[in-house]
């Protein structure tokens, strides 16, 4: 089972990427809790209280968008936003957007985010678990979190951050040097490693077409990166399953990144001379990309 530390960093950045990627953009634990809760093999418990962590240590902001109601039988509902002004802010326009079309489809009327806030936000219990009521807790409470990031920036950056998770996962960290190798390299999760049938050494289009459709091409390359089947990405560049520049650069980099740390990682240094074929291979796929030269194998 996986340290609740490495999990936390591997679920701070699921957030991070639904936030700047997602079709949502914000993740709840309506939509998301049991997903991730089977990816990483814990129980919901589990999962709710890593994510309470990373909260506490400022890697998240957590809205209750959902207040629990037991007479209604209304469990409640929590949305996930990393912490980080640019997304916050780019999140906060799209909220208040959203607000406004909910508010004149209901009302039949136009006001700005701002007035609908102001006007409904004290009355708010009366919105509860409907779209509006959403709409309304999540561009406050974005808008709250933005000048919480202003006015205390210095509780967010990331030593603060790496101090507090560690104390708050303290009994989980045996060493300073195991904490630093959690943080430098954010591992994917095994769980959704398994869930592709651990890769064979020859991929069909089907499955890596199945898997694509599940995650996305650069998750999928970081669990080959971390099995160190750099034969596997190499194949997949000469079928045409991995094409793009941004894929190819993204691989580049990574196995840059990579070469440096063969001092750290003595598994890793028995690939060196195959890191550095399969990185001068992306670059001449890159190359020709630039060039408009058909990638032919």
């Amino acid at each position: 089972m996986a340290g609740s530390i490495k999990i936390a960093f591997e679920l701070a950045e699921l957030i991070k990427k639904e936030n700047t990627e997602g079709k949502d953009k914000i993740p709840t634990s309506e939509s998301f809790l049991r997903v991730w809760a089977s990816n990483f093999s814990r129980s919901e418990e589990d999962i709710r209280k890593i994510l309470n962590g990373l909260r506490d240590a400022h890697f998240i902001f957590v809205v209750n968008i959902v207040a629990p109601d037991p007479n209604l039988f209304v469990y409640g509902e929590e949305a996930y936003i990393f912490t980080d002004l640019t997304i916050l802010n780019d999140l906060k326009h799209t909220a208040e957007e959203n607000l406004e079309r909910i508010y004149e489809a209901s009302n039949y009327k136009r006001k700005s985010a701002f007035q609908i806030s102001r006007e409904l936000f004290p009355k708010i219990k009366e919105y509860n678990n409907t779209p509006l009521g959403r709409a309304i807790n999540l561009v406050v409470m974005l808008e709250e979190f933005a000048r919480i990031l202003t006015n205390s920036s210095f509780e967010y950056t990331d030593q603060w951050r790496r101090n507090k998770i560690q104390d708050i996962f303290k009994d989980e960290v045996t060493s300073v040097e195991e904490f630093n190798a959690t943080l430098n390299s954010i591992s994917d999760a095994k769980r959704a490693a398994d869930q592709i049938n651990e890769t064979p050494k020859e991929k069909t289009d089907a499955s890596w077409t199945k898997a694509t459709q599940s995650f996305t091409v650069e998750f999928l390359l970081r669990v080959h990166f971390r099995k160190y089947e750099f034969d596997i990405i190499k194949k997949l560049i000469q079928t045409g399953k991995i094409k793009s520049e941004k894929e190819l650069k993204f691989i580049r980099d990574t196995l840059l990144l990579m070469e440096t740390r063969t001092n750290e990682d003595r598994i890793l240094k028995r690939y060196m001379e195959t890191m550095v074929e399969l990185r001068r291979y992306c670059q001449a796929k890159i190359n020709m990309l630039r060039q408009g030269i058909s990638m032919t194998k």
